[in-house]
């Protein structure tokens, strides 16, 4: 397999070169953003409000009719 300039994903996994691959792209996430998301998903914690309120569809069976019916 031929390499270009940097080493890609498929070539790190078939050669075991992870850690050359990650030499070549470094991270540019915000680790702290990442941490916060991770430990809300994992507790089930909101920090937003939710987006529909419950009572704006009380009139609403919750079921769709289709068109010509």
């Amino acid at each position: 397999m031929s390499r270009g300039k940097f080493l890609s994903l498929e070539e790190a996994r078939e050669t075991g070169a992870f850690k050359q691959f990650c030499k070549e792209h470094p991270s540019e996430a915000d680790r702290d953003r990442f941490l916060k998301l991770l430990s809300a998903m994992s507790q089930g914690v909101l920090e937003e409000p939710e987006t529909s309120q419950p009572d704006r569809a009380a009139g609403s069976s919750g079921t769709r009719t289709r068109r010509g019916t």
